[in-house]
């Protein structure tokens, strides 16, 4: 496994972690727990998408455009999943069901990207570019970390 490779499969096992707690939120009856939760999911899941599309993305797409091509389709179903996710969290009627799906999903395509992009990608880029895209997953997990901290939306 290369070193990019291990850092973003990481980056699944973290978001899994979080998509864990968030399907243990729907069912508590703290209030306050699944938003705070679903905050940090999405934005941390968003940069992740991000940061594949930036930079994984063009670099084994000459070689592989059917593997970009999946890679992209999933990552609209994505999005459109944790779209409506979120309009359900807001408005309370988000269901355990819902975010059983998502974690399948999820899981299915990490297995996918772990096994297949990853190692694509890995062995072509650069680097620079394995740097920037540590530093951009490292800031998305600062934005989380610096949004619960005391002075700010403290978790409840």
């Amino acid at each position: 496994m290369n070193q990019l490779q291990a850092k973003l499969t990481r980056d699944h096992e973290e978001l899994d972690a979080l998509l864990q707690r968030l399907a243990e939120d729907v069912e508590a009856p703290a209030g306050g727990a699944l938003e705070a939760t679903w905050s940090d999911f999405e934005s941390r899941l968003v940069r992740h998408l991000q940061a594949e599309e930036r930079f994984l993305l063009p670099l084994v797409e000459a070689s592989n455009p059917e593997e970009v091509a999946r890679t992209r389709a999933e990552h609209a179903r994505i999005r459109d999943s944790i779209a409506e996710l979120g309009v359900a969290i807001e408005l309370h009627t988000a269901r355990k069901s819902d975010i059983d799906e998502l974690i399948r999903f999820l899981r299915e395509h990490a297995k996918h990207e772990d096994e297949a992009l990853y190692q694509l990608a890995g062995d072509k880029a650069p680097v620079a570019v394995q740097h920037r895209i540590f530093e951009d997953l490292k800031h998305a997990v600062r934005a989380v970390i610096r949004d619960v901290s005391p002075g700010s939306r403290a978790r409840p």
